[in-house]
């Protein structure tokens, strides 16, 4: 599987160098994927050497993985499989059980899973960084991001009508959700030096995914947790 990609990026201080500008333009290409172009945007204000705040914009992509574009593996249950050609005519898991009360064929309910397309995010961090009292280091950040494409799992049934009830094989197919993704989190750290040769150290993070009024049956391949320390 063949990626390529290149960037550039140019950078420029004002306010007698307190003042940290950056912008970056990005381009990939992955055989299987459109070419995608990403862009980022900083500032970095530093007040004095104990105190320095962030603002970040930026924009970037995720291609599938090589196990999300080819893998075929029949774990008994079902098949896990990658998806770079789509699929078409599985049916929900809970209209089979549906069916099967009295096999009534209209309680089917197909659906088709489109092949995969990279993950897009739009991230908006905010930071600050201090020393205070000679002896402690702080560091927090703030993010949110919007996820267009967030890749995850679809989960359906290929049904085979040959004979009386069907035979049918569960697949978990890697999938892109329908709908728009939202993550939002922050993070603290501290170092506080209790002697040149000693640290006590901590940190936390809170990271949340939501997907509100969202109807998609897709599994977010999120697994982060809520509360991280």
């Amino acid at each position: 599987n063949g990626e390529i990609g290149a960037y550039i990026g140019a950078q420029k201080k004002l306010m007698q160098d307190k003042l940290k500008l950056s912008a970056t333009v990005r381009v990939d290409k992955n055989q299987n994927f459109n070419w995608i172009s990403t862009q980022s945007f900083s500032g970095v204000y530093t007040q004095n050497s104990n105190h320095t705040f962030r603002l970040v914009f930026s924009s970037a992509i995720r291609n599938p993985t090589l196990a999300d574009q080819y893998l075929y593996y029949n774990v008994g249950r079902a098949i896990l499989l990658g998806n770079i050609t789509g699929r078409d005519s599985l049916v929900r898991i809970q209209s089979f059980f549906d069916y099967l009360e009295n096999l009534n064929v209209s309680k089917l309910q197909y659906f088709n899973v489109a092949r995969l397309r990279p993950e897009r995010v739009m991230t908006m961090e905010a930071g600050y960084r201090a020393t205070l009292f000679n002896k402690l280091f702080v560091d927090m950040s703030y993010y949110y991001s919007i996820y267009h494409d967030f890749i995850g799992y679809k989960i359906g049934l290929d049904l085979n009508f040959k004979s009386g009830i069907p035979d049918f094989q569960a697949y978990r197919l890697s999938a892109n959700t329908d709908d728009i993704v939202y993550t939002m989190g922050f993070s603290a750290g501290l170092n506080y030096y209790v002697h040149e040769k000693y640290a006590l150290t901590g940190n936390y993070s809170f990271n949340q995914l939501m997907r509100p009024d969202s109807t998609d049956e897709i599994i977010t391949a999120f697994n982060t947790p809520l509360n991280k320390f």
